[in-house]
């Protein structure tokens, strides 16, 4: 280990040491009490699993721990833990249906999961490792490779695994991620979004790693929110732009004391121009940053609402990342014009793997697309034109749609079935089902794939909509022509 590197637990032992009773996890209820965890107890407390992690379940580098918890103190305490036993912390909801979790944990093939009431399958509760006394002897230091693992329904329908390869070392000196999300030791971060989510799990991490403090809630509610900003005052926000503009519509957003926050950080999907105009008036333009990345981390763009406001629905100008847009050839696309985005940050192909699906293309040394499209201007600012043909990008959160279409295919009156994402002004796009029928369309069958659905999806991916036809339209391929049932319904 090269003595500059560091892994986050002995960051956070360190740390610890001289600041024990700051508090550093604090994750507001619904109800409006918080769950608190200090410095010192969650040393112990991580330290209280790390050792079950090592000694009960031999995991450690190469081992994916799945986290099957709430949004709250124990999530990140279990993160930190499986990273000290140097296995990889692989965020699952918890209300994961049984037969998305069980393809999930196929692809896994965890020694055990972290969650609360698994008898079934080797599993370690949070709650029997509360104790915050210290261990009898120090626990080995233990590096992770890969990282972190994060799931997906994928293009496919089927279960995937987005691994992010690499030793999980990381230098106090100079945290480059950290710096560049403009984090300073000491700030308290708020995301009011769930931690199997990338954004939320990944900024706190990196929050850690600086030295700050990360503020959650149960979960996210626009009025709570904003009152959880005036009471706790976090100087960074990292927000879906679904979050924002429930946040806009509130009663008292125009009288809410944001004057904590240092910096506004939003990604995850488009933003409506109005959405962002309304938090530069508010805050100004300067405090209000785009982050444009994928899971895959294979580049970013980064974009401030000055940027902004002189270039207009751009999503900002590559950091560390060389862009190149193609044609269906792979071949450059004229500036102004668009195409597949493919992005190569470093210089090298990106950090990661897949489990459940094919590799993604590499073409010219390292360059990949996640399926994005869209053009560049004359001065090398990014534009979306789509985050991807079929993918529904709904309240922050992306939406397969064959993931979709393969629950509600198994009904035995099921011929096809189409989903789109239709314009939605509150969460950006909202999931509509078109199903082709064998028979006639009736109001039961309705019902019944709507509840077939609600048995085997995650609720945000359950249709909000639900219409049947009696043909879907074809391309002479046989393809279904999804921009036609967009359009016909209003995009």
């Amino acid at each position: 280990m090269t003595p500059s590197l560091v892994t986050l637990g002995a960051l956070l032992d360190r740390l610890a040491e001289h600041q024990p009773d700051e508090v550093l996890l604090t994750t507001v209820m619904m109800s409006g009490e918080a769950e608190i965890t200090t410095r010192s107890q969650l040393r112990h407390r991580s330290d209280r699993l790390a050792e079950s992690l090592l000694l009960d379940h031999d995991v450690g580098p190469g081992d994916l721990v799945p986290i099957q918890l709430p949004t709250g103190n124990q999530f990140l305490t279990a993160t930190v833990a499986i990273l000290k036993a140097g296995g990889t912390p692989m965020p699952v909801s918890h209300r994961l249906p049984e037969v998305e979790l069980s393809g999930l944990l196929a692809l896994a093939a965890p020694k055990v999961v972290i969650a609360k009431g698994r008898p079934e399958a080797p599993s370690l509760d949070p709650d029997d490792f509360m104790a915050t006394d210290p261990l009898g002897s120090p626990l080995p230091q233990r590096v992770s490779n890969p990282i972190k693992a994060l799931a997906s329904g994928g293009s496919t329908g089927r279960p995937k695994l987005i691994v992010t390869t690499g030793d999980a070392l990381f230098d106090p000196d100079n945290p480059v991620i950290p710096q560049l999300m403009r984090f300073e030791p000491g700030d308290l971060k708020y995301s009011p979004g769930p931690l199997y989510h990338n954004g939320p799990f990944w900024f706190s991490i990196n929050m850690l790693l600086r030295g700050g403090r990360v503020l959650l809630n149960e979960r996210f509610n626009a009025t709570q929110s904003l009152e959880i900003i005036e009471s706790y005052q976090p100087t960074v926000l990292n927000l879906v732009p679904t979050m924002m503009q429930r946040m806009l519509r509130e009663p008292g957003w125009m009288v809410a004391n944001l004057e904590s926050v240092r910096v506004v950080w939003h990604l995850a999907a488009p933003c409506p121009a109005w959405a962002k105009e309304g938090f530069i008036a508010k805050l100004g333009g300067g405090r209000i940053l785009e982050l444009w990345a994928a899971t895959e981390a294979n580049g970013l763009t980064i974009i401030d609402g000055n940027e902004w406001l002189e270039h207009r629905g751009s999503v900002g100008r590559g950091v560390g990342t060389e862009i190149l847009i193609l044609d269906e050839q792979r071949n450059p696309v004229p500036t102004g014009e668009v195409g597949e985005i493919f992005t190569r940050i470093a210089g090298a192909a990106p950090p990661c793997e897949y489990r459940g699906s094919a590799p993604l293309e590499d073409l010219n040394g390292g360059f990949t697309s996640v399926g994005d499209l869209g053009w560049l201007d004359e001065e090398g600012y990014l534009y979306l034109a789509d985050r991807r043909t079929d993918l529904i990008i709904s309240g922050g959160a992306n939406i397969f749609p064959a993931e979709i279409e393969a629950v509600i295919s198994q009904h035995p009156e099921v011929r096809d079935v189409a989903v789109v994402g239709l314009q939605d002004d509150d969460l950006g796009r909202r999931v509509h089902a078109v199903v082709e029928a064998n028979g006639p369309a009736t109001a039961e069958l309705n019902v019944a794939l709507l509840q077939l659905c609600r048995e085997q999806l995650l609720p945000y991916k359950v249709p909000r909509s639900l219409e049947i036809v009696t043909a879907l339209p074809r391309n002479e391929a046989g393809k279904i022509r999804r921009s036609l049932l967009r359009e016909e319904r209003g995009h």
